[in-house]
């Protein structure tokens, strides 16, 4: 995957190839060297995931005791 489409993924995007990544580790064919490489790509997957999060909760809005819109 290149660096621009990791960049346009949805979080449910994300997620799935999160899948695809476990469901390769578990496979008993994989070699260990590919498995540490698909551990590395995960945790950039869960990273990337966690930050999108983030984003997503710092644009919320809640209404505060007041009757007034704030960030979450």
């Amino acid at each position: 995957m290149s660096k621009e489409n990791e960049k346009t993924l949805t979080l449910e995007e994300r997620f799935a190839h999160l899948e695809q990544i476990v469901a390769r580790m578990e496979d008993a064919d994989v070699s260990l060297d590919e498995a540490f490489e698909l551990y590395k790509k995960g945790l950039d997957e869960v990273k990337s995931a966690n930050d999108m999060v983030q984003g997503m909760e710092k644009a919320m809005l809640v209404l505060n005791s007041d009757g007034q819109l704030e960030e979450f």
